[in-house]
């Protein structure tokens, strides 16, 4: 997995090269990782989102600002404005957290008093004030319990369409291919993958089992290694044999079909893919050789829904 020091850097970047929506969803992303059930808020023609960005029920709402400039009238503005609109809407919230991309500069010291007045006005609610130094450190304090989610997070735009380092794939092979449970597989209860084609649009599988309105970041990362899976492991399945590949998709199916009795696909797909990453090295190339695996298997077998 990248180092701290990779992934702090790639998040720094966050708050300069994105604004307005491109932020607002990376924050509700990042949020997801402690709140899973947290719904992204789409707006409803006139009515808006009804300052709501991120939702969860009886918990806690979100409202993201990210101007191209923080000015301290119209973020007190935006700050009251908000919090009320939300309140009178009948969202039922607990908790209420304001994050603002200040491009990792101090905010305005009236800004800090106009969220303690809220405080003060609105008592039953818990209020909060995110910058970006707060959100900075928010996300780097889930990487003990969740870094490979905060890794899909920050490589979102990762570009690998010239991956193809046969060497990693071998080495992601073989360390799957030391599972134990792998040598319980009975081979009759799983499809022959020698025989199993790819679907006409792989992408359109993912748009079943992943929702991209909550999840862009995931969807974005993931559909990028199912792209390029195709090319790389038919490549590489030769080298292997195809009793090694039959199994090592069978070991897959058979893990994700264990989570996804208690879990959404998506969250299915992340807990088969970290027990495989605790066998890895620190190597940013076994990580990319790692998804493709994932990906050619989401695509060619029975992982995720399919209709």
């Amino acid at each position: 997995m990248a180092s701290i020091e990779t992934l702090n850097d790639k998040l720094k970047l966050v708050f300069f090269e994105k604004d307005g929506n491109d932020f607002e969803k990376f924050v509700v992303s990042a949020y997801k990782i402690s709140y899973p059930e947290l719904m992204a808020v789409k707006p409803q023609g006139s009515k808006g989102d009804g300052a709501n960005d991120g939702y969860l029920a009886g918990e806690l709402l979100l409202q993201v600002y990210a101007p191209e400039k923080i000015e301290a009238e119209a973020t007190i503005k935006k700050i009251n404005h908000d919090f009320y609109r939300a309140k009178s809407y009948g969202w039922n919230f607990k908790e209420w957290h304001f994050v603002v991309n200040d491009k990792l500069k101090n905010l305005p010291t009236d800004i800090h008093l106009t969220i303690d007045k809220l405080k003060t006005d609105n008592p039953d609610y818990t209020i909060t004030l995110i910058d970006g130094q707060t959100f900075q450190n928010k996300v780097l304090g889930l990487l003990n319990q969740s870094r490979l989610m905060v890794y899909i997070l920050l490589n979102a735009d990762k570009d690998i369409s010239e991956f193809g380092d046969f060497e990693k794939v071998e080495k992601v092979i073989d360390a799957i291919s030391q599972e134990s449970g792998i040598r319980n597989i009975k081979a009759t209860e799983f499809m022959n993958f020698s025989k199993e084609v790819f679907l006409p649009d792989g992408i359109k599988k993912l748009e079943i089992n992943i929702d991209e309105e909550n999840n862009p970041e995931l969807f974005k990362f993931f559909g990028s290694h199912i792209e390029k899976s195709q090319e790389v492991m038919e490549e590489y399945i030769p080298q292997i044999g195809l009793d090694l590949f039959t199994s090592i998709g069978n070991y897959i199916q058979q893990d994700y079909k264990k989570y996804e009795r208690n879990m959404k696909p998506e969250q299915a797909l992340i807990k088969t893919c970290e027990g495989i990453y605790a066998k890895l090295e620190n190597d940013k190339n076994l990580e990319t050789a790692l998804w493709v695996v994932m990906a050619y298997f989401f695509d060619i077998c029975d992982i995720g829904k399919i209709e």
